[in-house]
C-alpha cells in the first residue's frame, strides 16, 4: 500500500469515526447516560482532528510528489 493510499484510507477511517461517534453520543444523551454521551462527542472531536491531519498530510505528500517530479523534469530539460 502507498502512503497515498494509506492516507487516503485514514481519512475515510476518521471520517466513519466520527459519524458512527457522533450517532453514539447522539443516542447515549436521549437515553440520559449524559457522561457517557459528552465523552463520545469529544472523542468525535479528536476524530474530526484526525481526519483533517490525515488530510493534510495527504496534500503535503502530493505536493511533495508533484514538486519532485518538476525538479526531475527540469534537471532533465538541463542536461539535454
Amino acid at each position: 500500500m502507498t502512503k497515498r493510499r494509506a492516507f487516503l484510507t485514514l481519512v475515510i477511517l476518521f471520517s466513519l469515526l466520527f459519524i458512527a461517534l457522533i450517532a453514539a453520543g447522539s443516542y447515549l444523551l436521549s437515553i440520559q447516560s449524559k457522561q457517557f454521551g459528552v465523552a463520545a462527542f469529544l472523542f468525535a472531536f479528536a476524530a474530526a482532528f484526525g481526519q483533517i491531519a490525515s488530510l493534510a498530510m495527504y496534500i503535503r505528500y502530493v505536493a511533495r510528489d508533484n514538486a519532485l517530479k518538476m525538479q526531475q523534469k527540469q534537471e532533465k530539460e538541463k542536461s539535454v
